[in-house]
C-alpha cells in the first residue's frame, strides 16, 4: 500500500485507510477485517465515540506496535464543552486501549458551544499528550475557517466530509480548495456514497465503461477516482475481509488522465447530496440536529 503525507504533519499515512461507521453485528468478522488491512498496509484506522466501534478498534489492534498505526476518534457534539471534551476523549482511549489518539475530530458542528471553548479543551488534549493532531469533520467553509481562527497554538490538521465521484459539494463549496491551499487534509467518507451508485443503473453503466478496461469492479474504480484526488484520503468500510481486499486492490489502479476526466463528469449527470445537508436543513429545530444527549462514564 502506498503512503503519503498527512498534511503539514509528518505522518506518512497509507493512501486510504478504514472505516468503522455502522459495521456487521459480527465482531470477530469486523476485527478480522481490520487486521487483514494492517497487514496489507493500511496504517490509518478511524473510529468515533457515537460509532460505538472504539471497542472493536482497540481489539483489532492489539499485538501491532502502536506507534506505526494513525487512529482517528471523534467527540460528538453533545460533549463540546470544555470538561466534557476532556472526558470524551479519556473514555474514548479507554474503550480503544491507547495512551493517544493520533488524530481526534470534531464529529459535527454544534452553534449552541462556543467553538473557542470547544477548541481549547482540544488544544489541551494535545499539550497533555492524549492526542497528536485535531481535526474536524462536517464543517462547511466558515465554519472550518471560525474553527482555525479561535486556535492559539495548533492549526486543523484535517476535515473529515462525505465525498465520493457523484457527492462533491465540497468542491462547489470551496472546502476542498481551501484544504489544499492550507495543507488540511481531505478525509472522505462514504467513499461509494453509500452503496446509491449502484442503484442507479445509467451511472453503473458509464463507470462499468472505465472498469471493464480495467478487470475491476464499480466500485473499485470509484475508489480508485478518490485515489487520484490530491490531499485526499478516503475511508472505506472494513464490513468484511472480501470487501477490504478489494478496497486494497483498487490503490494498485493507474487511472489514466482521459478516464480520470470522463469519471470526473460524471458527478454533473448523476449528482448524489451528501447526507450532511439534511442535518444543516435541520439545524434550527429541535436539539441542535436532533443530537442525543448521552452521560459520560
Amino acid at each position: 500500500m502506498e503512503t503519503k503525507e498527512f498534511n503539514k504533519t509528518n505522518n506518512k499515512l497509507s493512501v486510504m485507510g478504514v472505516g468503522t461507521w455502522q459495521l456487521s453485528s459480527d465482531k470477530e468478522e469486523n476485527i478480522k477485517a481490520i487486521r487483514y488491512a494492517i497487514d496489507n498496509g493500511i496504517n490509518f484506522i478511524d473510529t468515533a465515540e457515537m460509532y460505538n466501534t472504539e471497542d472493536v478498534v482497540g481489539s483489532a489492534i492489539q499485538g501491532y506496535e502502536r506507534e506505526k498505526l494513525f487512529i482517528a476518534s471523534k467527540v460528538w457534539p453533545t460533549h463540546f464543552k470544555y470538561d466534557d471534551v476532556i472526558k470524551a476523549c479519556e473514555a474514548s482511549l479507554k474503550k480503544i486501549g491507547t495512551d493517544y489518539l493520533d488524530l481526534y475530530q470534531l464529529h459535527w458542528p454544534n452553534k449552541s458551544v462556543p467553538i473557542k471553548e470547544t477548541m481549547q479543551a482540544m488544544e489541551k488534549l494535545v499539550e497533555e499528550g492524549k492526542i497528536k493532531n485535531i481535526g474536524i469533520s462536517n464543517f462547511s467553509l466558515d465554519e472550518m475557517k471560525e474553527a482555525q481562527s479561535v486556535m492559539s497554538k495548533y492549526e486543523i490538521a484535517s476535515n473529515q466530509v462525505e465525498y465520493s465521484i457523484v457527492t462533491r459539494d465540497i468542491e462547489k463549496s470551496g472546502v476542498f480548495d481551501y484544504c489544499k491551499e492550507n495543507s488540511i487534509a481531505v478525509i472522505a467518507y462514504s467513499p461509494l456514497s453509500h452503496g446509491k451508485i449502484f442503484n442507479n443503473k445509467e451511472l453503473l453503466a458509464d463507470i462499468n465503461k472505465i472498469s471493464n478496461r480495467y478487470g475491476k469492479n464499480p466500485a473499485q474504480i470509484a475508489l480508485s477516482w478518490l485515489l487520484h484526488r490530491e490531499n485526499t484520503f478516503p475511508i472505506p468500510k472494513a464490513s468484511n475481509i472480501e470487501h477490504m481486499k478489494e478496497d486494497i486492490e483498487a490503490g494498485s489502479i493507474k487511472l489514466t488522465e482521459d478516464d480520470l476526466s470522463f469519471l470526473s463528469g460524471l458527478a454533473s449527470k448523476y449528482p448524489i447530496e451528501p447526507i450532511a445537508n439534511a442535518h444543516k436543513k435541520n439545524e434550527d429545530k429541535v436539539n441542535e440536529y436532533n443530537f442525543k444527549e448521552e452521560k459520560i462514564d
